[in-house]
């Protein structure tokens, strides 16, 4: 996927169904950076899961919600 905002709203929509919320309600994570490696939007959300929210995520068992 080149364009960034078209990949970006693929990474939305998995996160929206694990969590019944957006990335706009999730703190950052490096979007551009995942894209620009090359990473597929699933293995882009699991990097920010283990970067980003894994501290801020409550209990919520992220493989669960898979």
């Amino acid at each position: 996927m080149d364009n960034f905002q078209t990949w970006l709203q693929q990474c939305n929509k998995i996160v929206c169904g694990k969590l019944g919320i957006g990335l706009m309600d999730m703190p950052d994570a490096s979007w551009r950076d995942y894209h620009d490696d090359g990473l597929t939007p699933a293995e882009a959300v699991d990097c920010a899961y283990e970067d980003y929210w894994q501290d801020d995520m409550y209990g919520i068992d992220w493989e669960f919600a898979s």
